[in-house]
């Protein structure tokens, strides 16, 4: 065998193991999980917030665990970065989604903590009311 054959076979059988290296199948990943957004419009109890809290958790839990796995599917692609950007661009519109529910118990529950806070304030000066000497300085 001359050097130029050598050469060439030793060429062929490194390209056919690269060949070979490439033509893997991807991981084969489920993501087709259901997202299990919240689906009330409004919040009217502390209940139903907390019950929407949970929910939202969940769906959080659930949009991360299927980026993860398009993630995975991601890097055995070709243009990786592309693929990487459009799962990214799925998360956040989920996210946003997800957030607007979040958003709206939180603020309930916020509103109602006032409400409460005021009412025992409330409680409060009927049960021990200001001196008269106290009300008579400050109109002065």
């Amino acid at each position: 065998m001359t050097w130029f054959n050598l050469i060439k076979t030793f060429t062929m059988t490194v390209l056919v193991a690269l060949a070979s290296g490439c033509a893997t199948a991807p991981p084969e990943v489920n993501t087709d999980v259901v997202i299990n957004f919240p689906k009330t419009d409004t919040v009217t109890s502390v209940e139903q917030a907390d019950a929407v809290l949970e929910a939202v958790s969940l769906s959080k839990a659930q949009i991360d665990w299927r980026f993860k796995q398009k993630e995975q599917i991601c890097y055995a692609r070709f243009f990786v970065n592309h693929c990487l950007l459009a799962a990214k661009d799925e998360k956040r519109v989920d996210l946003a989604q997800v957030k607007k529910m979040e958003v709206e118990a939180n603020r309930f529950k916020r509103k109602d903590n006032v409400l409460q806070m005021d009412r025992a304030l409330a409680e409060k000066n009927l049960a021990n009311p200001l001196p008269d000497a106290v009300i008579e300085k400050n109109e002065k």
